[in-house]
């Protein structure tokens, strides 16, 4: 793992600081030596690094960057380029000065109705967007992959550790209870655009009530994602 103050990169970035991490990834934020700029690098997690298929598991990590450095989007984080520190890729991306709306809202409470729509719609843009990419779709959408920008009413799609297209899923992993639809955690059922919708649906309920949607039908998820998208 990487620590505070060491230099990777032959020198061309200082790590600052752990960002978060999750099932799959580990988000530093680091200094630019040659501008002072602070960017955001995510790596796999020590667990990943340790896998037995852990070759796999960096391909999977460059073929998220590979889809994500396709994407042009204000909504979507924005990816700079890819670098090596003894043989473990790094993705180098924008840092965003924010919080992610599940802290937003374990600090401060619910949303408001007007918050909580601007917020979705934004991210609704995103998947709209990514949608078009050649069938790509998310997987994993919830409040804790939405970034607030500090000082701005402007959420960012972030984590890609799951998108993939819609023809080519493999694998079911990364489900977060209270998000994820039934068809996935149902094994032969399709997964489709409809799946990020639902877990779009279930944040705005979420961002509103605090509740956990647990079982939720499709149905009142579409009901729900058509208030305001």
């Amino acid at each position: 793992m990487w620590t505070p103050h060491q230099s990777i990169n032959d020198g061309k970035y200082i790590i600052q600081n752990v960002l978060g991490e999750g099932g799959f990834g580990i988000t530093y934020s680091a200094r630019e030596t040659s501008t002072g700029e602070i960017v955001a690098i995510k790596t796999l997690n020590g667990k990943r690094q340790r896998a037995k298929d852990f070759p796999k598991q960096q391909e999977r990590f460059v073929n998220e960057a590979f889809n994500l450095r396709a994407f042009s989007h204000l909504h979507i984080v924005k990816v700079y380029k890819m670098i090596q520190e003894d043989g473990l890729w790094g993705m180098v991306m924008e840092f965003i000065d924010g919080v992610d709306l599940n802290d937003y809202v374990d600090e401060n409470g619910q949303l408001s109705e007007d918050d909580a729509l601007l917020y979705i719609d934004q991210i609704g843009q995103a998947l709209e967007y990514i949608h078009q990419q050649d069938g790509m779709i998310h997987r994993d959408i919830k409040p804790h992959n939405m970034v607030l920008r500090r000082g701005k009413k402007e959420a960012v799609l972030v984590d890609f550790g799951l998108a993939c297209n819609i023809d080519k899923f493999t694998t079911r992993d990364g489900r977060t209870p209270g998000y994820a639809p039934p068809e996935q955690y149902t094994p032969g059922e399709q997964l489709g655009f409809y799946t990020d919708v639902y877990a779009l649906a279930t944040t705005l309920y979420y961002l509103l009530t605090l509740v956990w949607v647990y079982g939720l039908g499709s149905s009142l998820a579409s009901r729900l994602v058509t208030f305001k998208i």
